[in-house]
């Protein structure tokens, strides 16, 4: 029997109704600033994704767009702005960035008070990515309390809080990488299996059971159709081999269609928990 499939854009849609309900209480619209350094098409998709999406629940999002050789102290600057304009309520930089910016050094100079991607040491958010995760699982009544989570990937923008959110729920979890010796045997001690290594097909069936949930959060691109409201001119891959391995398991998510539209409506949220939390 194949396995059920965990909807990402399903859930998303169901939700949108909840979240148009939080932005009408506000007393104005909240507003997202993105600000994006070059010209990614993958980034330019996902910033695509995300406007439509503040669209639909009422909410603005401002696109700030610096060129691929924007230096250090000039998106700084463009941060510092966003910061101290009081009609911006929630900031992330698209990521990745260029190799010539200090990455982490630009995420930090975001106000915590106004990060709405949760990356920032000192957020008052939880990391988009993680949340999205959760928030699937929720959906689909799935929990981890006293169950084994094996988290492949230790990154500490998707990895390591996703592993931390599922051992605050009472999980047993078990953090790796595809460079555990038996990575194998790890993924087999799951009841719930996340993979997050940004490794193409890295999981097979021989890496999964039966009665496992797995969830696929990498996103990688490979040549190939153009794939609706995705990346023009590539082909979205998980980490997981999705065909094989959902012969197997309980329950999946696909690429694309999983974790990515949650990841979107987790943005929004934190979005919105800055608006109504606002001291």
């Amino acid at each position: 029997m194949s396995a059920t499939i965990l909807s990402g854009r399903t859930t998303r849609e169901a939700l949108i109704p909840g979240l148009k309900r939080r932005v009408e209480s506000l007393k104005r619209a909240p507003v997202l600033a993105i600000i994006q350094v070059g010209e990614r098409d993958d980034s330019n998709s996902y910033i695509k994704s995300k406007k439509s999406f503040g669209d639909k629940i009422g909410a603005e999002v401002r696109h700030i767009k610096l060129s691929e050789g924007a230096s250090q102290e000039e998106v700084l600057r463009v941060v510092a702005d966003a910061n101290k304009d009081a009609s911006v309520d929630g900031i992330i930089v698209q990521l990745p960035l260029p190799a010539s910016l200090n990455r982490d050094a630009i995420i930090e100079s975001v106000d915590h008070s106004k990060d709405a991607d949760g990356l920032t040491s000192q957020a008052r958010t939880v990391p988009a990515t993680a949340r999205g995760v959760l928030e699937l699982l929720k959906q689909y009544d799935i929990q981890l309390k006293g169950k084994t989570v094996t988290v492949i990937g230790r990154s500490a923008l998707v990895g390591k809080p996703i592993a931390a959110l599922c051992a605050k729920e009472g999980a047993n979890v078990i953090v790796c990488h595809r460079g555990t010796p038996d990575l194998k045997a790890e993924t087999l001690k799951a009841d719930v299996l996340i993979v997050a290594a940004g490794h193409p097909n890295l999981i097979g069936k021989e890496q999964v059971k039966a009665g496992q949930v797995v969830i696929d959060v990498g996103i990688n691109t490979v040549k190939g159709d153009k794939l609706e409201d995705e990346v023009e001119g590539t082909k979205l891959v998980g980490d997981v081999d999705f065909d094989a391995v959902k012969e197997v398991v309980a329950a999946i998510t696909p690429v694309p269609g999983g974790i990515g539209p949650m990841t979107v409506l987790a943005l929004f949220e934190n979005l919105l928990d800055l608006c109504e939390n606002k001291v």
